[in-house]
Order: C-alpha cells, then sequence, then structure tokens
C-alpha cells in the first residue's frame, strides 16, 4: 500500500515533481521543475486520484487530462511507467519513495 507516502517523479523531459498519495485515494503534489511554469505550486484536488492493483498503480491528474500508468518494483521503493494527456502527449516517468 502506497497511501501515506512520499515520491519524487521525473519525467523524460526533465518534468520533476513530488507526489504525496494521500489514504483516501487523492495525490498532491509539487513541480519542483516545470517547462512552463507553476514552478513550485503545490496542487491537491478532489480530481487527482490513484489505484493502486497488485504491482500497477495508476494516477489520473485532472479527472483523466493526464494519466500515468505505473509498475512498482518488488521492493516498493522505485516505480516506472508511461504518461499520456488527452492532446496525445507521452512521456516516461520514473520515481522513488522518498525514505
Amino acid at each position: 500500500d502506497i497511501s501515506g507516502t512520499g515520491w519524487f517523479f521525473e519525467d523524460d523531459d526533465g518534468r520533476k515533481l513530488i507526489t504525496l498519495f494521500e489514504k483516501d485515494g487523492t495525490f498532491t503534489y509539487l513541480n519542483v521543475t516545470r517547462e512552463g511554469g507553476n514552478e513550485g505550486m503545490v496542487f491537491s484536488k478532489d480530481s487527482d486520484t490513484y489505484s493502486v492493483d497488485g504491482d500497477r498503480v495508476v494516477k489520473s491528474f485532472t479527472d483523466g487530462y493526464r494519466i500515468c500508468s505505473l509498475t512498482i518494483d518488488s521492493r516498493k521503493d522505485r516505480m516506472s511507467g508511461t504518461c499520456i494527456n488527452k492532446k496525445g502527449l507521452v512521456e516516461q516517468t520514473t520515481g522513488k519513495l522518498i525514505d
């Protein structure tokens, strides 16, 4: 279970963010670096949700505008996968558990 944990994610375009997985199935995130603005901004909305099924994690930003499909490793401290948004932009992302 990843609820109550914090993760550092980096996309292949250089975007970096910190994600906190809340116990209610939503997540809060901080844009550490991001081209196009919003650096240093924190987002926490009911429309940002996640689900876990075995080793699969799905993050949905803003009611599905951007969806990340991730696989968590056996140690439960790293995950990686692909994100796609409604415009068709596909990015690879990796995350590591913040201890």
